[in-house]
């Protein structure tokens, strides 16, 4: 043990003691078991790092003595250190192979670290060791089910059972790994088996308790897992399936008592901080995390400073989280959980997606193996409209984990932003099995649904959400775009209105609020409604454009003009602004004085790349291209930035066989007006001319992903594909272009190019 020496009498007692204590002795083994006495003196008070150092010097002093490692495992384990405890367990059993339970402890450890191959290994010395121990052929069982091989986990737990028929632990090992084959109700005889063997056992009906979950029995499964809390109230593992159960039930004032009673155990703090943190109650979560930040020896330190940034940056203090990350970030670069939590709260800011993605990809390279590092990953290039790559992140989430329900989701988003709607529905499909309550899942799949047509059952699969949850806004939002396609404004004006009142500052729904009175022609509606939202956001671009639209359609093309203008002058990128206008200035007639009165403006400003530009915009809907080209080129000479002008351009120049000016224009125009459709389909344009179809392809996915039910991206990407050889893909992104609209520019086309595969 360790002692301070304070003075010289002391020294000389403490010389004096040691003359006649066994801990002194010369002799290895006396020397350890004095250790070993001394580490059970602290095992019976409970402190277990004590006991471990004992323990350890008792190793040190005598290194083949299995029973030193035995006990130093043990405790090892008490204080929550399985690697260490593992280790020790390991050695123990290599040098006393009769000592089963080390084995099996051993097995067991790597078994919860996911080392199944190891585990294996382990389980077969036990086995050989001892072939009729029904522990050593369940634990061989559970190593061959995480390999995948569970013909033979089966035939290892019917071994278990037939040497103790009446081993609980065997009927419940069977129960899982025929739970893993699909053999769900023999499965559920197996659990009830081991409960009727076991009636006091808290983890007999745990695990029935599990099963009876993953056959969608909830009830049932709530009255197992109370009957097991009835009998151990105390218990863990108790408090930790009935926590899980109730938040995944999305019952949180039910949970929060088993969180609560899960806080005095290793890492329980952080799963009750993280418990409020996730149901919004952040001030609570960042009070129970202080006293772990507070003390720099607590095991979870660097974890809870972790979680206290994450929360900071939730609250708004987004300049102090990323200080405090990048602090996390220099103390250990390879940390996984750091990298990606930088990553996520990035994407969050919506500021620097590039910086996120070399985050997310910093915490791959730290754990190839990090589900949540790959998942980020996945995110990062989603933002990116890397589609290809974000792909490919997702499913290596599901590899890693294949019940992973949230990738399972982004990869039906991944689906659904290229137009595969048939693969979208499948990967849906398979996240709201696993997360049947979750309105965003069936948000989803109603909307892959309605992509291949299937309106009627993505009604069905929305209406089924607002039963359970009938506060979601986004599964309102859903069905009132499911009304809209049907062709049912009023309903559809309901379902927006109820998401509004939800959400009251969801944009969607105020677009779909405007496009239902549209349908019904009830501009004054419409148009109340736009002025009530200016009122409460004067300054949101956005809602100014959506009132200049309505005032387009209601006839008043005065204060539409007026209303774009304003919106130019604020945002010369605008290009929806720029767009409306034109067509309103040409649908007038209007074009020669339009476009002379913006050249006056021109002269006059001190900026004038946006006025010139709209002059160009009307010259080239007038079908004046070279007088249209010549103005670009004057404005993209003043600001080589210039974003609409330099995407206009570089569509002219890939039309008249300039292609690389056009690929080169074409990415600044992109790099200048991030998050537009645009210029992706011009790059795209540029390169399909160009003969770089591959790269063709990339871009107008990415447009198409930016606006889905803009026809002539899907039109654009099916003459890309067409001219790749990949047909099938070709003549279903024409049809859906047609689907979406039936006379856009280049319909006749996309008609005639379905008919000629067809016949």
């Amino acid at each position: 043990m360790i002692r301070i020496v304070r003075n010289a009498a002391v020294v000389l007692i403490a010389a004096g003691a040691c003359a006649g204590a066994a801990g002194c002795s010369r002799d290895p083994l006396a020397r350890a078991q004095n250790y070993m006495a001394s580490g059970d003196a602290y095992v019976a008070k409970r402190e277990y790092p004590a006991a471990a150092i004992e323990y350890g010097n008792a190793v040190k002093a005598k290194p083949d003595l299995a029973e030193a490692h035995y006990k130093l495992a043990k405790a090892y384990e008490a204080a929550s250190d399985p690697v260490n405890a593992y280790a020790a367990y390991a050695r123990a059993a290599d040098i006393d192979s009769s000592n089963m339970d080390a084995q099996l402890k051993a097995g067991a450890l790597l078994l919860s670290a996911g080392e199944y191959d190891m585990a294996r290994t382990r389980a077969e010395l036990a086995v050989r060791a001892d072939p009729n121990n029904p522990a050593a052929h369940i634990l061989l069982g559970n190593a061959l089910a995480g390999l995948n091989d569970t013909g033979r986990a089966v035939k290892q737990m019917e071994q278990a059972i037939a040497l103790d028929p009446q081993s609980a632990p065997a009927w419940s090992a069977l129960g899982s790994a025929r739970l893993v084959t699909g053999r769900q109700r023999e499965a559920q005889a197996a659990f009830r088996k081991a409960v009727a063997i076991a009636p006091k056992s808290a983890d007999a009906r745990l695990a029935l308790a599990n099963c009876e979950w993953a056959l969608g029995d909830r009830a049932a499964a709530e009255k197992t897992l109370r009957d097991a809390y009835a009998l151990e109230p105390q218990n863990p593992a108790v408090h930790r399936a009935m926590a899980l159960f109730y938040l995944v039930s999305r019952r949180a004032p039910e949970a929060e008592p088993h969180f609560k009673a899960l806080a005095g155990e290793p890492g329980g703090r952080l799963a009750l901080a993280d418990f409020y943190s996730g149901i919004g109650r952040l001030d609570e979560s960042a009070r129970v995390l202080g006293p772990i930040v507070d003390d720099s020896r607590h095991p979870d330190w660097h974890v809870a400073r972790l979680r206290l940034a994450v929360i900071s940056h939730a609250q708004g203090h987004k300049q102090e989280a990323h200080a405090a990350l990048d602090k996390l970030l220099t103390e250990n670069p390879r940390d996984v959980e750091a990298q990606s939590a930088k990553a996520r709260m990035l994407l969050s800011d919506g500021t620097s997606p590039e910086e996120a993605e070399r985050h997310a990809r910093a915490a791959v390279e730290a754990d190839h193996g990090s589900a949540v590092a790959q998942y980020v990953l996945g995110l990062a290039l989603m933002q990116r409209r890397d589609l290809a790559g974000a792909e490919q992140a997702f499913r290596e989430v599901t590899r890693i984990n294949p019940r992973a329900a949230a990738a399972q989701l982004q990869l039906a988003r991944v689906h659904l932003a290229r137009g595969d709607a048939a693969q979208a529905a499948r990967s849906a499909e398979s996240a709201v099995r696993q997360l049947p309550d979750d309105p965003a899942a069936a948000v989803v799949l109603s909307r892959s649904l309605r992509a291949q047509g299937d309106v009627s059952r993505a009604e069905s699969e929305i209406a089924r959400t607002l039963t359970k949850n009938p506060k979601a806004a986004g599964a309102h939002l859903e069905m009132g775009y499911v009304a809209l396609q049907r062709g049912h404004a009023a309903a559809a004006r309901d379902s927006f209105e109820q998401a509004l009142r939800i959400d009251p500052r969801s944009y969607d729904a105020r677009v779909g609020l405007i496009t239902s009175d549209i349908a019904e022609r009830n501009f004054p509606s419409a148009t109340t409604r736009v002025n009530a939202w200016q009122r409460e956001s004067p300054n949101d671009l956005r809602l100014k454009v959506l009132g200049a639209r309505v005032d387009v359609v209601a006839g008043r093309q005065d204060v539409a003009e007026r209303t774009l203008r304003q919106v130019i002058s604020s945002d010369a990128s605008n290009l929806e602004a720029y767009e409306l206008l034109g067509r309103l200035y040409i649908a007038r007639g209007e074009g020669e004085r339009a476009a002379s009165e913006f050249e006056a403006i021109a002269a006059r400003a001190k900026a004038p790349a946006g006025a010139m530009t709209m002059v160009g915009l009307i010259r080239e809907a007038m079908g004046k291209r070279d007088a249209a080209r010549r103005i670009y080129e004057q404005v993209l000479a003043k600001d080589s930035r210039s974003g609409v002008a330099a995407n206009n351009l570089a569509w002219i120049y890939a039309e008249t066989g300039r292609t690389d000016e056009a690929i080169r224009l074409a990415t600044v125009a992109r790099e200048e007006m991030r998050g537009r459709p645009e210029p992706e389909d011009t790059l795209g344009w540029a390169h399909y001319q160009a003969g770089t179809i591959d790269e063709a392809i990339a871009q107008f996915e990415r447009a198409r992903a930016r606006a889905p039910n803009n026809p002539v991206y899907h039109y654009h990407l099916g003459l890309a594909l067409d001219k790749a050889g990949r047909e099938a893909k070709a003549r279903a992104a024409f049809a859906r272009a047609l689907a979406l609209k039936t006379d856009f520019a280049g319909a006749d086309d996309a008609r005639n190019r379905i008919n000629a595969r067809s016949q």
